[in-house]
């Protein structure tokens, strides 16, 4: 299995999209994931179950894909290291399209990011403001809750919030849909409290191991992706509500209305 379809493809297509990886990914320290609004930060524990390490590979990856697929909620926690600086954050999105989030990029500055019913609004830190708005925006926005129409000049941010379901739900696939089972059977271990088969793989460009934990408790969920080198992905509050309400209208700020356009 390509490690680039489930940590590079998969992470970095998501940040591609949202226009991240060309502004350069990047945390700020590493290991510094602002925790979500709405999260706690323990796994949340699956029920009862089990039995995936007798089965082969592929019957594994078969029950995570199936798994995966009905998952209407989910929160990732993740780091990612790059030559053009670190990311790192956490996102938990549902299937409606809610979300809370908090990301911070090197080079780019710090967000945290809250999305319900269809409106998004986004808090960015002195960096992040000025990165998008300018020196003079600084005093007027950060520290604020952003919102607008189109908020351009913060999609560095705001693309987050799909991204977990999006990884799990691509875990496991080629680009073009078909099934990818090329990984190897590694033992069990815990991943975040549950017990976990473990897979590996190697990316067929680079050499670059990776190491694919599939919940051994309950459901066979994704709980983790992991490479040497690249960052690591966790996964957990699966199906859980997103908990998170809108910000006070006197912490907020309407760019639309201070028609102020974003660069």
């Amino acid at each position: 299995m390509r490690a680039n379809r489930l940590l590079a493809a998969t992470v970095l297509s998501v940040l591609g999209a949202a226009g991240l990886t060309a502004c350069g990914s990047g945390g700020a320290e590493k290991g510094d994931a602002a925790p979500a609004a709405s999260a706690s930060s323990a796994a949340t524990k699956p029920a009862a179950g089990g039995g995936l390490e007798s089965l082969s590979a592929e019957q594994i990856l078969d029950r995570m894909r199936a798994a995966n697929a009905k998952i209407t909620s989910v929160k990732v926690v993740f780091r990612v290291e790059d030559s053009d600086g670190d990311m790192a954050g956490e996102a938990f999105g549902d299937a409606a399209g809610n979300c809370s989030s908090s990301v911070a990029m090197e080079d780019v500055g710090k967000a945290e990011v809250l999305r319900l019913e269809g409106k998004t609004w986004v808090k960015p830190d002195v960096e992040a403001v000025r990165a998008a708005y300018g020196a003079k925006a600084v005093t007027l926005v950060a520290g604020k809750w952003v919102t607008a129409a189109k908020l351009s000049g913060l999609a560095e941010f705001t693309g987050f919030c799909d991204m977990a379901l999006d990884l799990t739900k691509k875990a496991g696939f080629n680009e073009d849909g078909t099934p990818d089972n090329t990984v190897t059977k590694a033992g069990t271990k815990k991943v975040g409290g549950v017990d976990a088969v473990i897979l590996t793989a190697e990316d067929e460009d680079t050499g670059d191991p990776l190491e694919i934990a599939i919940a051994n408790e309950g459901e066979p969920y994704l709980l983790s992706l992991v490479t040497d080198g690249r960052g690591n992905l966790q996964f957990s509050h699966f199906n859980e509500p997103v908990r998170a309400t809108a910000p006070a209208a006197d912490q907020t700020i309407d760019l639309d209305a201070l028609g102020m356009a974003p660069s």
